[in-house]
């Protein structure tokens, strides 16, 4: 990181970012062409869990290249100067690399469904969800190992 005094270093301030950004954007590589695409999402234990259709140019880009990068960022905040050049962002950001898996075990993507459906019922203590074996039939889940974390912050102590 080229600003090392904006680095957080900070693993339990890295994931509270995670936990109250309210998506993420997945970047992908689609042959030479770049893709990218916000999605809902849940960590848990260095792993980025996302939901989505079985179909879809995601998708299809996944099943030849498995490596992603994502971003999120919370509390961003316009800084205005009465000089153009000294106008600026607050911000808290977090971004990351990994590898994409598909989720078949049934239990598992029962497992990762409780993940994201845990964050944004903003109740962590819920930790069991019912859902409809069409459901899960019909959603793909996807599992992010994550290989590179980096958290950044400008304006905010």
């Amino acid at each position: 990181m080229r600003r090392v005094d904006k680095e957080i270093k900070d693993i339990k301030t890295i994931e509270s970012i995670l936990q109250e950004a309210d998506h993420c954007v997945i970047a992908l590589s689609d042959n030479d062409s770049p893709y990218v695409v916000p999605m809902n999402f849940g960590f848990k234990d260095q792993n980025l869990y996302l939901h989505s259709s079985k179909e879809g140019r995601k998708i299809e880009i996944l099943k030849v290249n498995n490596k992603v990068s994502f971003g999120v960022e919370i509390k961003t905040k316009l800084v205005k100067s009465e000089r153009p050049c000294n106008w600026g962002m607050n911000y808290m950001s977090v971004i990351g690399e990994g590898y994409a898996h598909f989720i078949e075990d049934y239990k598992k993507k029962i497992e990762a469904l409780d993940i994201i459906m845990s964050k944004y019922s903003n109740n962590e203590s819920l930790t069991y969800f019912e859902y409809s074996k069409t459901a899960l039939n019909k959603v793909a889940l996807i599992k992010i190992e994550v290989t590179l974390l980096s958290g950044k912050i400008s304006g905010y102590k």
